[in-house]
């Protein structure tokens, strides 16, 4: 199998590339303008790491890679040793394969529009299991394609008002945000006055709203449409459509329709909903208290807050046991956390950090949080980061493109290792919870990164990149960078989101164990 571009690239800065792929490497560079600009991005983001991300780095002088032929060369230049074939390729696609303007630095960087796709928004579940690979979760468009629920309860708001509440084993399809198919299953709809005209098919015909709510109840055998309030027109496959008013409803069988009285409540409601996703919400959090009390109980645990004894007058932050030692809150508010009696911290606020102190030596190493990102608007994003990057320290971030990044500072002036993961969050995931894990051994020197119970990607460093131990002393969560009196700049890495629970074991967890991790403090 031929290996990635990024292991081509991170290859090469880490010194590790053979022959054959270091000229496949200086193909791709020359033959490729994304290739290119994904080498130039590496370049830039290790001489960031070397340069602790001072003012005065290029990273700042430069954070656009549209600069001129002379000067990208004379940036890059001092990095690293160049290989003459990498260097020779990438002065060739610059040289020849970009035009003087497309080189012009931009006086007002044009950021590109984002987009979604669909016609729905899921937005409330409860107990809910679909059918299929690809199961929907709260906070997802829905676009059109069969989608069933095979258990629980989806709340499903249409962009154009009309919400609804389908109740399992239910299959349907959205067609748009005025229309959907409904091939089984129960649900009750309410139609608001701008989006009168709302249709749902069946297989005996459609129901077309005139405002404002009714229910259906589809099996194989029978249909029964209930008008709860408003009006409803309904337009059977073969015949004339028949008007119901509220109070009114039709069932349909083999035989010719039979007029019935509605029945509300037969059908849950938002507001019964509504209840059932707070009682549901209060069982997880109690379910979560005690796998959090049996948690805190791990010998190898050195470092753990599960972030329930917040204050809005405080400014520390208590572990869960004395013998950690408290954390120091600056800036970062007090806010919701997964569930509404729960609290976390958001680091959004310019300077919010968390201080912490985690003495001792470690072989291996477990960072564990929950994460509810707004967006990713630095090039680095705070975690977990040591106050300085000294010889064993890990730096624990989420990139701009949110991929996880984990770097530890090997020996030598400028020598390190990063381990990155594939993209775990995109604007998609924006107001949703999410948990992260990263695990570091280092007598393997392996780092593996875990997104919401599973193994996303392992990597195993070179033997050039040997450690003795890990160790972390004072470190910030949530941020990295400490002013002085001599130099008062420095980096912004506050990570613009919240984060709940924060746990630093000093075992590499078992795939089995980080999934058990999020199953018990899934929301």
């Amino acid at each position: 199998m031929k290996p990635s571009l990024a292991h081509l690239i991170h290859g090469y800065f880490d010194d590790t590339l053979s022959d054959a792929e270091a000229s496949e490497l200086n193909a791709l560079i020359k033959s490729s303008p994304a290739a290119a600009e994904e080498f130039a991005r590496t370049a830039l983001l290790h001489q960031s790491l070397e340069n602790g991300f001072q003012s005065g780095s290029i990273a700042t002088r430069f954070p656009s890679l549209k600069a001129t032929t002379v000067s990208f060369w004379s940036h890059l230049k001092p990095l690293l040793p160049w290989g003459l074939a990498a260097a020779a390729g990438i002065i060739a696609l610059i040289s020849f394969n970009y035009s003087p303007t497309e080189l012009a630095p931009d006086p007002v960087a044009e950021k590109e529009e984002l987009h979604d796709t669909g016609f729905a928004v899921l937005t409330r579940v409860v107990d809910a299991k679909w059918s299929g690979n690809e199961a929907p979760t709260n906070g997802d468009f829905l676009t059109e394609g069969l989608l069933e629920l095979s258990h629980g309860l989806a709340q499903i708001e249409f962009l154009s008002g009309v919400s609804l509440v389908l109740e399992g084993d239910a299959a349907f399809d959205i067609i748009s945000p005025d229309e959907m198919r409904l091939v089984r299953g129960k649900l009750r709809a309410h139609v608001p006055e701008h989006a009168i005209g709302f249709q749902i098919h069946t297989s005996r015909g459609t129901a077309l709203d005139l405002g404002t709510e009714f229910a259906l109840d589809l099996t194989d055998d029978n249909c029964e449409l209930h008008v709860i309030d408003g009006e409803v027109e309904w337009h059977p496959k073969d015949d004339k459509e028949i008007l119901l008013t509220g109070g009114k409803g039709l069932r349909l069988s083999a035989n010719k329709p039979a007029s019935i009285k509605a029945e509300p409540t037969r059908f849950t409601s938002a507001g019964d909903l509504a209840k059932k996703v707070a009682n549901h919400q209060d069982n997880r959090f109690q379910s979560w208290l005690k796998h959090s009390a049996d948690l805190q109980e791990r010998a190898d645990i050195v470092s753990y807050f599960p972030m329930t004894d917040l204050q809005p007058w405080s400014r520390s932050l208590t572990p869960a046991r004395e013998e950690f030692g408290p954390g120091s809150i600056v800036a970062a508010e007090q806010v919701g956390g997964r569930w509404p009696d729960k609290k976390a911290l958001d680091f959004s606020p310019n300077g919010s950090r968390v201080r912490v102190t985690v003495p001792g030596e470690f072989q291996k190493l477990t960072l564990s949080t929950w994460a509810k990102i707004d967006s990713l608007d630095r090039q680095y994003n705070g975690l977990f980061l040591t106050d300085n990057y000294d010889e064993g320290k890990p730096h624990w971030q989420i990139t701009e493109e949110g991929r996880l990044f984990f770097s530890i500072k090997l020996p030598g002036r400028t020598s390190h290792h990063v381990n990155l993961s594939p993209v775990i969050w995109d604007h998609s995931t924006s107001q949703r919870w999410i948990h992260l894990v990263t695990t570091y051994d280092v007598a393997n020197r392996t780092c593996s990164h875990y997104l919401n119970g599973d193994l996303i990607s392992q990597e195993q460093a070179p033997k050039e990149k040997q450690l003795s131990a890990l160790t972390i002393g004072n470190a910030q969560i949530g941020n990295w960078g400490l002013p002085t009196k001599s130099e008062p700049g420095f980096a912004i890495r506050n990570l613009n989101g919240r984060l709940d629970e924060f746990t630093i074991f000093s075992s590499e967890l078992t795939p089995e164990e980080v999934k058990s991790l999020y199953e018990h403090g899934k929301p």
